[in-house]
């Protein structure tokens, strides 16, 4: 390959990149979504979920659960209702989230150390809602009990340390890794931010090589023939505005939410190869697109399917097999959990020795099945 004919094409290519539409495309259209789902996700998790309150009870110690359910930042009681069935009526009119209701002998049961059932309903169309709902109620639940049942004790004569030990017969201590306040924006944020840079990075590909065939593949003359200074001279372009963007993600869009990048050798090294893995796999995707047309038409499926493939929402090992199977076929499968665990938590790189391997491997299948496709087509990169 000589130097001067992979300095042609990465001109010709640079030229296209500073048209309107492709502009669109790699810078605009990245920033505005980056900005949108930052903004989106900014408060982390989701708070002030209204519920309603059935109180059968009426007493002071049903009252002070309520105040303390509301105590909560996730939850707030806005309306108390008479019945089971008009607090349901209102779940179903969208009104409220969900409610619980407090029994009648609420306050008497509690007083004699009894246990006291709370019906707890959730609408559990939205699981974030749900999730946090059925979460925020059971812990209040227990600290309220725990509370007066030490007090029960108390006042019998037993002393407080005994107390704690009769409710708390063993005590779990729980460690969270890579997102220790449990925000859904730092579990999603990441993850979403990967699949915009992936669907821009193969919808600039795919578009850039499909424009070729309408020029009647003068890019031939220009590369001299070399098959390798058409691809490099593809690809390095789009893996520099990938690397571009993902240093604004990390360091404009992620802080945004109070996400701030801790294994930055890993993140950049693990992210870098992602990014090369990406553009290789675009440039051998596009060969099958006869315009730019047919590529966004086709694309447009592609972002949501790998999303969840990749094991982002769904583990990966509980795919089944034959989704298991088509998800190698994707690079983000090898990477999206990997870089989020590298935004997360500080990492040693070692950890992703598997998923670098991986794509590496990845990008070079890519390289050679795009050479030997051309070569027997006569299309698009290869020579008359």
């Amino acid at each position: 390959m000589e130097t001067r004919a992979l300095k042609n094409v990465l001109l010709r290519e640079f030229k296209v990149i500073k048209s309107k539409d492709m502009l669109l495309i790699c810078f605009i259209a990245p920033l505005i979504y980056g900005l949108m789902f930052s903004y989106l996700y900014i408060n982390k998790r989701a708070t002030n979920i209204s519920l309603g309150v059935v109180n059968q009870d009426g007493l002071s110690l049903s009252r002070h659960f309520i105040r303390d359910v509301n105590a909560t930042s996730e939850l707030e009681t806005i309306t108390r209702y008479n019945s089971f069935q008009e607090a349901l009526n209102n779940v179903f009119k969208n009104n409220v989230n969900g409610f619980y209701v407090i029994p009648s002998d609420f306050s008497k049961d509690i007083k004699k150390g009894r246990v006291v059932p709370i019906l707890d309903i959730v609408n559990s169309s939205n699981f974030l809602v749900a999730s946090n709902v059925l979460k925020k109620i059971a812990v209040t639940s227990i600290d309220f009990s725990k509370k007066q049942f030490r007090k029960i004790l108390v006042d019998k004569g037993y002393s407080y340390k005994s107390t704690d030990s009769a409710f708390n017969p063993i005590k779990i201590n729980t460690v969270y890794l890579f997102n220790t306040q449990m925000n859904y924006s730092d579990f999603l944020l990441p993850c979403l931010l990967l699949a915009v840079l992936q669907q821009i990075i193969l919808v600039a590909v795919c578009t850039s090589i499909s424009l070729e065939k309408k020029n009647k593949y003068e890019i031939y003359k220009i590369a001299g023939g070399s098959f390798l200074a058409i691809f490099l001279g593809k690809t390095i372009p789009y893996i520099l505005i990938g690397s571009l963007i993902n240093v604004l993600n990390i360091y404009i869009i992620l802080p945004i939410d109070d996400i701030y990048a801790l294994s930055i050798l890993g993140l950049f090294f693990l992210s870098t190869i992602f990014i090369i893995a990406v553009v290789c796999f675009a440039v051998t995707v596009s060969v099958f697109f006869k315009s730019p047309e047919m590529a966004m038409a086709v694309l447009m499926f592609y972002s949501l399917p790998t999303l969840l493939l990749s094991g982002f929402a769904w583990p990966h090992t509980a795919l089944p097999s034959y989704l298991k199977f088509i998800s190698y076929i994707f690079p983000s499968t090898y990477s999206m959990n990997y870089i989020r665990m590298f935004i997360l938590g500080d990492v040693n790189i070692e950890y992703a020795r598997n998923s670098i391997v991986a794509l590496i491997a990845f990008s070079f299948v890519c390289f050679f099945v795009t050479y030997f496709i051309e070569i027997k087509t006569k299309r698009v990169f290869a020579l008359k």
